[in-house]
């Protein structure tokens, strides 16, 4: 799940930290440079936005990136021809 957090540079080790505090084994990666991360945790994404808003970090869930079509590929959502 992707995730926008508003001034990242200033709240990252708290980011994690409220995360892990409600999920232990919550995966966080980060994008620094826009301010994004994605994780992969056993909480909804409402649960994740709350324990953050709870440690005073504005974040907003962002779309899940969209799998590109590509000839021939398994993924063709029909849409395109």
């Amino acid at each position: 799940m992707l995730f926008q957090v508003k001034d990242f540079a200033v709240h990252a080790n708290a980011v994690i930290d409220a995360l892990r505090l409600h999920d232990a084994g919550a995966k966080v990666s980060i994008d620094a440079t826009t301010d994004q991360i994605e994780v992969s945790a056993q909480l909804t994404p409402c649960q994740i936005v709350a324990a953050l808003q709870a440690a005073g970090i504005e974040a907003s869930r962002l779309s899940d990136p969209r799998q590109i079509h590509v000839s021939g590929g398994s993924d063709c959502c029909g849409s395109c021809s």
